[in-house]
């Protein structure tokens, strides 16, 4: 990479296994990014063995997320064509942690750079005809903010379908923080309970 002289990304991604989506957009500071995603790696290589229920946690979302999609690409196919102020455009959008954990611990591509641009700026990963980036690894705000336009849809649709819409949506949601807890709680407690954490072995 040009902004890599002395090649330490391409090093840390061998020693992580990380693949990184590319990207034809302007994507900036992908280096401090990429090298970020190769921390987080290492950090989750290295409690994996405890990490199987926030493991099995990300799936549970990975299916949702799946089960999401069409309704979302059939809305956005309705909305998103004809908007004069696409979100994509008018609103910052960014990959969180919770996204990052997700990836990681389903061991999906990385987004090559963030998605955050400056305001009035497009994002990225955005083309002529959509998003670059698969559903499965694209920002879950992207996923989870229904412009007024499309509430004004989902409501002409009937309640049913904009109330299981918006369910499906909270409960991804929540399942999400779930996630992240039960990373936050494992890798605490090991470090807690982990022979070169306690004050006899600093000694």
């Amino acid at each position: 990479m040009a902004d890599d002289p002395n090649g330490s990304i391409k090093k840390a991604h061998a020693k992580t296994n990380l693949y990184f989506w590319p990207c034809d957009g302007d994507v900036t500071q992908a280096s401090r990014w990429q090298e970020s995603n190769c921390t987080l790696a290492r950090l989750l290589a290295n409690h994996r063995r405890v990490l199987g229920k926030a493991i099995s946690v990300a799936v549970e979302i990975r299916r949702g997320i799946d089960d999401l999609v069409p309704s979302m690409a059939a809305l956005c196919h309705r909305t998103c064509r004809f908007c004069p102020e696409p979100c994509c455009i008018s609103n910052t959008v960014w990959f969180d942690l919770r996204d990052l954990l997700l990836f990681h611990l389903l061991k999906d591509p990385i987004p090559v750079g963030q998605a955050v641009s400056e305001p009035g700026v497009p994002c990225p990963f955005l083309s002529h005809n959509g998003c670059r980036l698969p559903p499965r690894i694209r920002p879950w705000m992207c996923f989870q903010y229904i412009c007024p336009t499309q509430r004004a849809v989902l409501k002409k649709r009937g309640r049913p379908m904009e109330t299981a819409l918006l369910g499906m949506i909270k409960k991804i949601d929540k399942t999400r923080i779930r996630m992240e807890a039960e990373v936050i709680r494992r890798i605490k407690r090991r470090i807690r309970t982990s022979p070169s954490s306690s004050p006899a072995s600093s000694g």
